[in-house]
């Protein structure tokens, strides 16, 4: 008997040992690079993917700037995390108020040519990553891995691509704001009737000045897109050749295999989009988690519920005159209000409302009490308002806040639209109320939800999927549409075959009008003057 069992426990322990060995054998090594910028909604995008891979069983390094703090999760998961010499200027990506509140008064041109100013502004900054990375040991160490994957944030096109170059593995791309106008290289077959531009708000149903304007804001952006391709460029011609890598001339600001697009239909616009393109509504496809002190106590005990307001991970407070509406309008209401800032305390906050410096949102957003989510609508606030069924107050800043408020007050009809820069203590009191007692709002919201949520595959599978695909398959190049993305403007649009049948056709009317000229000059008399000269016999 004692034998038997024996023999059984050593037949399960070889079915195990084989299982894992199993896994073991399918996990790829993946090396995912964030974006090199302060913690915002972009490295926050990327630890969740890094996340999302390591729990699929594949070996993760994770490239990461000294001064970054490693999630604890990253530990539990088995999460390797490199990390190279941070630059000394400590030049932050992330604008500080005084530019938010500058970007909030610009025109949307303006705002373009401020984005590539900032560029120009941080230049020190890239270069200061540039040489601390492509120069320490930390390189050589990447190359002997030897990656079956790269993933990388697309915003972070000048450290990535020479880094995409010199791993040598298939590559994916993040897009954490949806659509972004820098990822117009792969965002083809390009509809400018009925695709708004991510800087300017506007819906799918554009007025003939809107499509005008449409079309300007795209030239503007390919314009300032060349500019960034000269600053990749150079940085790739300098730093190149000190890790082995001859230098080539690249046509785009960031290729690769696949881009991941944090957006989906059931909530973005309608648009075409090549097979190598992939939709993914948000990164929060997962349970909320319980609410800690002090949050729990003030939300579980809201009587008539609760509101959020948030500006995200950009603006830390807010100029005298707008905190005070803010803080005299939730004085007045019944439900209580949790305000992420921090700036100095109004003088006119009421007994309702908290102030914290951090919110842990999407546990908030899923909480039964909570009533109005107000946000400035960037892209992951944006996606877990839809997946939790919340009603908004949408008050845009800047870039694509604009495009994801417009999706939801427009598009889904979740909410009221407030301009930051026209806020009085009239206008935001009648958008809350409006909010709070219209129950339309509510039900639009469920409504978006269910759309989100009905999809084949959640995100985390998605990106999971895709994610292996590309490593399968060693890239996607059947995916890929190369001549479509090599095609310009009049190419694309048959502008040189339109100009070229209209010449055609002036020619061929130009030859028939100079045939008719000559058969009817040919048919008439030489000369008007009846009487000839006659030589008399």
């Amino acid at each position: 008997m004692e034998s038997m069992a024996l023999s059984n426990l050593f037949i399960w322990s070889s079915f195990l040992l084989c299982f894992c060995l199993s896994n073991n054998a399918n996990a790829g090594n993946i090396f995912i690079q964030p974006p090199s910028i302060a913690k915002n909604s972009r490295m926050a995008a990327m630890e969740k993917i890094a996340m999302i891979m390591a729990d699929a069983g594949h070996n993760i390094t994770y490239l990461a700037h000294t001064e970054y703090k490693v999630p604890d999760d990253f530990a539990t998961a088995g999460i390797h995390v490199m990390k190279y010499q941070y630059p000394n200027d400590k030049v932050m990506y992330v604008p500080p108020d005084d530019m938010v509140q500058e970007y909030i008064s610009m025109s949307i041109i303006d705002e373009m040519k401020a984005f590539m100013e900032r560029g120009s502004v941080t230049e020190a900054y890239i270069s200061n990553n540039m040489e601390n990375l492509y120069t320490s040991d930390l390189i050589t160490r990447l190359k002997e891995t030897k990656f079956d994957l790269s993933i990388f944030d697309s915003v972070d096109f000048v450290l990535g691509t020479l880094m995409k170059k010199y791993l040598d593995a298939p590559t994916v791309l993040w897009s954490n704001a949806g659509f972004e106008f820098h990822c117009a290289d792969w965002l083809v077959p390009l509809s400018l009737s009925s695709v708004p531009n991510i800087f300017t708000g506007y819906s799918n149903e554009m007025t003939f000045t809107e499509r005008m304007y449409n079309v300007y804001y795209y030239i503007n952006e390919r314009y300032y897109m060349r500019d960034w391709i000269e600053m990749k460029e150079h940085y790739h011609k300098v730093y190149a050749p000190k890790i082995g890598l001859n230098y080539t001339k690249e046509k785009y600001l960031f290729d690769a295999d696949l881009l991941l697009v944090q957006s989906n239909f059931a909530y973005y616009y309608p648009r075409p989009l090549l097979p190598n393109v992939i939709p993914v509504l948000g990164l929060k496809d997962r349970k909320a988690n319980p609410l800690a002190s002090p949050f729990k106590e003030f939300v579980d005990g809201a009587e008539h519920g609760f509101i959020i307001l948030t500006f995200g991970s950009m603006p830390t407070g807010m100029d005298v005159k707008r905190r005070e509406i803010f803080a005299s309008v939730f004085a007045n209401l019944k439900q209580r209000v949790i305000w992420r800032y921090g700036g100095p305390t109004p003088k006119t906050l009421g007994n309702n409302t908290m102030l914290v410096k951090w919110i842990p949102q999407n546990d908030l957003l899923s909480h039964r009490n909570l009533r109005v989510f107000m946000t400035h609508c960037g892209a992951s606030g944006s996606a877990e308002a839809v997946y939790n069924g919340v009603p908004i107050i949408g008050i845009p800043l800047f870039y694509d806040q604009r495009q994801h408020c417009g999706i939801l007050t427009h598009r889904h009809k979740m909410g009221r639209l407030v301009i930051f820069d026209e806020v009085n203590t009239e206008l935001l009191s009648d958008a809350l109320d409006d909010v709070l007692k219209n129950p339309v709002y509510k039900q639009n919201a469920l409504k978006a939800q269910a759309l989100a949520r009905d999809q084949p595959m959640s995100a985390s599978q998605t990106i999971k999927y895709w994610a292996e695909y590309v490593m399968k398959h060693n890239g996607a190049d059947h995916l890929k549409s190369v001549p479509t993305q090599e095609l310009n403007f009049f190419q694309y649009y048959l502008l040189d075959i339109l100009f070229s049948i209209l010449g055609f056709a002036v020619l061929v009317i130009v030859m028939f009008m100079s045939m008719i000229r000559k058969c009817f000059s040919r048919n008439k008399p030489k000369g008007n003057n009846v009487l000839t000269d006659k030589k008399v016999k």
